[in-house]
């Protein structure tokens, strides 16, 4: 195999104000590994004899991704560049040095920067133009985007994906999240398996992200946001600066955001008889301010270790109104502040990899509430909430098997937690500061039983086990154990086949030990056992007697990509859980749940509703069942050039700019308004779509031992918002052409019920809803003159956005077909229809 061609080759569209750099993967054959990926410019095979540079050369004919040709305008003027000065595209060195057997020109391959440890396939790969079709600002507007794609079956409902940088751990999301989109190279979406690699447990995605070599950016962005009923006027302005190269980082931001209360009287609520101005003294809404600084800094130590350090402060403060006494409103403020400093050290040891990581973080939340009695002076609530943690993570092969190495990853962590929380005043008071140590040990390991490439395998595919085991000692809790095993088959790079058995412990948050007593009065609750709405006191904090929860959980998942060289993914999951001891926020009050936690209801002499302990508890159980199906399409909106169709192109404003990110880059051009520069257009085009259908079989839970179980599909409800709905689907469609992109998404949810007890008239009926937001972009050069644009439009879009665009909001009726007075649609959803106009410009 003849030496890596490393010379880049860029094509410059003629109808296109763009300079498309393109690397492309070797041709089939020159690369043994499937792991193997692109990192060189499209392969020059000579056809012939003589070597480049003799008298009489051969035609040389270079080839794309695919192995087709490139365009034969394209194609003749690489060779009259390869006649005139062969080592723009060879490289120094002659020519012969090139050659590898059959006087072929080879181009080899090695493994992908920023690949990920081991060899699970990604579900999902998103490529620069991918991204650029999104219209995202940044990382953390990807995963908004993309949250369908990324959601778990098998995680919490709250948890995002892991996200990893360059195939690295990073302290946490938001040390990369201001990262922005023009940075990346290609995003990769795993299954939940790969979190093992690297010490996390089972139950979220990993998303991969790469960014470029070389890239610098300022921006400065502005946007407003107001709902179209008017109040909850919004807006933020933000300021970052990122400059890559190589493994040094640099990333600076601010964030500054203001957002105006909304009050119950700006949505027309419906108030008790009698008292028509108490909208005007209550907020759906709290008003709110909020500033944010971050900085990160990475670079090379000596021995190869890449170290990063990050920090970043948030200070938020919101006011909110209560209800009045008379006529002085009853006020709640609250200041919260959150620090972080994290660490991130890695490198190589022989054949393995270690990563450290360490961060300490620190929150801090004051509240101040207006007593509820008429007394004069403010009611007190105080915490601080402080973690310490450093963890160390290798991985790295154990012993060549016929089917490729047996492979590990050791975890092990160290954690200090504390929090102190302080309330009331007088005989009132309290204080809680409870503390906890934390050490955890996990071990993973992977083995490969079959390989496509050995004899086995050659008939029944890729198959490989795996196995984890994780053990905790807390000095709260005691000891909590997790254990895991799987299957991962793969017939043909086709179909894709995991089955997963997972059964972990997790204890409470010390947040949820020991969070300050907060007394909240005239929420406005609805009483199923009396069938009236009354305003009640809550309590809101910690509970000391919250247990560890026990999970249990059983997924099968397959992927298939059924078309050859077509972007078309369809992924089905089937997760069933059942969860001992589950820890929940407290519910809403209905006659089962009275039953259940009687202690937790306080009633008056005549029986009405007077005030709820809401802090949060241990049900029994909890079983679900649930079917995940989705479908993701994507391709350019026309034809694209021979040989580029799987390339990894980058977009740059000027032939200046692509020049300074690849100085020994060789370009070339197609004639303007001809067919190849018009298909050159189409590579940066994009339309894509998804699907995602949630299908709940079982949801149910058992409050407590010796009451009947709340079936969530049938009746039962633990929040406002109703039981489980049995359908939810989500759809997203798009197109991006020439600077101009559009964004649909549609989420709709079928309807559901709470059920009273004995006669029907306590029933109330959750209609099915769909919400539809719509999201136009343009980028303004592209659009206003393309290279000849003025200079203060390049890098600049602008965002119009419009969020559930029909102002629809979820249907409450009990059985007479009235809405009770605690589920008006503005209770619900207090914004609906919003729109957004966002300015952003790149200098």
């Amino acid at each position: 195999m003849g030496r890596t061609i490393r010379r880049l080759v860029g094509v410059i569209g003629g109808i296109v104000p763009a300079v498309v750099e393109a690397q492309q993967a070797s041709p089939a054959g020159s690369a043994k590994s499937d792991a193997a990926t692109t990192q060189s410019s499209p392969a020059a095979q000579p056809a012939g004899s003589p070597t480049p540079g003799q008298n009489s050369p051969a035609p040389v004919q270079f080839r794309g991704a695919d192995g087709k040709p490139l365009p034969p305008e394209i194609q003749r003027k690489l060779e009259e560049q390869l006649r005139n000065n062969p080592s723009a595209l060879l490289g120094n060195g002659s020519a012969q040095q090139q050659r590898g057997t059959g006087n072929d020109i080879l181009v080899t391959t090695r493994r992908a920067r920023g690949a990920v440890i081991g060899d699970v396939p990604p579900e999902r790969t998103f490529g620069p133009l991918d991204i650029r079709a999104l219209g995202a600002d940044n990382i953390g507007a990807l995963l908004d985007i993309l949250g369908p794609q990324l959601a778990s079956a098998r995680g919490r409902e709250d948890g995002g994906p892991v996200v990893l940088l360059n195939g690295r751990r990073v302290t946490s999301l938001l040390e990369v999240a201001r990262i922005p989109a023009e940075a990346i190279e290609r995003m990769e979406v795993f299954p939940e398996e790969l979190a093992l690699r690297y010490g996390y447990r089972a139950d979220q995605k990993v998303l991969n992200v790469v960014t470029l070599e070389r890239f610098r950016s300022r921006i400065g962005q502005l946007g407003l946001l107001a709902p179209t009923e008017g109040g909850r006027e919004s807006g933020t302005g933000k300021v970052d600066y990122l400059a890559i190269r190589g493994d040094t980082r640099l990333s600076l931001g601010a964030t500054y955001t203001r957002a105006a209360s909304l009050l119950e009287s700006e949505r027309d609520l419906r108030q008790f008889v009698g008292t028509p101005e108490l909208g005007q003294f209550r907020t759906l809404l709290p008003s709110s301010d909020q500033v944010t600084l971050e900085g990160v800094v990475s670079g090379q130590l000596p021995g190869d270790i890449a170290a990063t350090l990050n920090g970043r402060f948030e200070g938020t403060r919101t006011e909110s109104l209560l209800g009045a006494i008379g006529t002085r409103s009853l006020r709640r403020h609250s200041d919260r502040g959150i620090a972080h400093l994290g660490t991130t050290l890695g490198g190589p040891s022989g054949p393995w990899l270690w990563t450290v990581t360490a961060s300490h973080d620190r929150s801090t939340s004051n509240t101040r509430t207006d007593l509820g009695d008429g007394a004069a002076g403010r009611e007190p609530a105080r915490s601080t909430d402080a973690r310490t943690m450093a963890d160390l993570l290798l991985n790295g092969p154990i012993v060549q098997l016929p089917a490729g190495p047996l492979s590990a990853s050791a975890h092990a962590a160290v954690e200090v937690s504390t929090f102190d929380s302080r309330w009331g005043r007088g005989a009132t008071a309290g204080h809680v500061s409870p503390s906890r140590q934390r050490g955890a040990a996990q071990l993973d390991l992977d083995l490969p039983i079959f390989h496509r490439g050995d004899k086995h395998g050659a008939v029944l595919g890729t198959l490989s086990a795996n196995v984890n085991l994780a053990l905790e000692q807390l000095s709260d809790a005691g000891r909590l154990r997790s254990f895991g095993y799987g299957l991962r088959w793969s017939p043909s790079s086709a179909v894709g086949v995991i089955l997963s058995v997972a059964d972990d412990q997790t204890a409470p948050t010390l947040e949820q030990l020991g969070a300050p007593l907060l007394v909240t009065p005239n929420v406005r609750t609805f009483d199923l056992v009396r069938q009236e709405v009354v305003d009640t006191t809550r309590i809101f904090g910690g509970n000391a007697a919250l247990r560890a929860e026990d999970r249990h959980l059983v997924k099968l998942g397959v992927t298939l990509r059924p078309i050859p060289r077509t972007d078309l993914t369809l992924s089905i999951d089937y997760v069933a859980s059942r969860i001992d001891s589950p820890i929940a926020a407290f519910p809403i009050l209905t006659p089962q749940i009275e039953d259940a936690f009687p202690g937790r209801f306080t009633r008056r002499g005549d029986g009405v509703l007077s005030a709820i302990d809401g802090r949060p508890l241990n049900f029994a159980d909890a079983r679900q069942k649930q079917l995940r199906w989705g479908v993701n399409f994507v391709r350019p909106l026309g034809p694209v050039p021979p040989g580029l169709q799987n390339g990894n192109v980058r977009v740059f404003g000027s032939e200046a700019e692509a020049r300074r990110a690849f100085p020994g880059a060789v370009f070339t051009q197609a004639d303007p308004g001809s067919a190849a520069a018009r298909s050159i257009g189409n590579l940066s085009s994009r339309l894509f779509l998804s699907v995602y259908h949630n299908w709940y079989f079982e949801d149910s839970i058992l409050p407590r031992a010796g009451v009947a179980r709340l079936d969530l599909l049938d009746g039962g409800a633990v929040d406002v918002r109703g039981g489980r709905r049995r359908h939810e689907v989500e759809f997203q469609a798009g197109a991006f052409k020439r600077g101009l992109g559009a964004r649909m998404t549609v989420n709709w949810q079928s309807g559901t019920e709470i059920r009273g007890w004995g006669s029907a008239q306590g029933d109330l009926h959750f209609g099915g809803y769909a919400v539809v937001n719509l999201t136009v972009f343009a980028n303004l050069a592209e659009r206003l003159g393309g290279v000849h644009a003025p200079k203060w439009l390049k890098g600049a879009r602008a965002t119009l956005g419009i969020t559930n665009l029909f102002n629809t909001r979820p249907s409450v009726r009990d059985q007479a077909g009235n809405t009770p007075l605690s589920y008006q649609p503005a209770y619900l959803d207090p914004l609906g229809r919003m729109v957004s106009f966002t300015l952003r410009k790149s200098f």
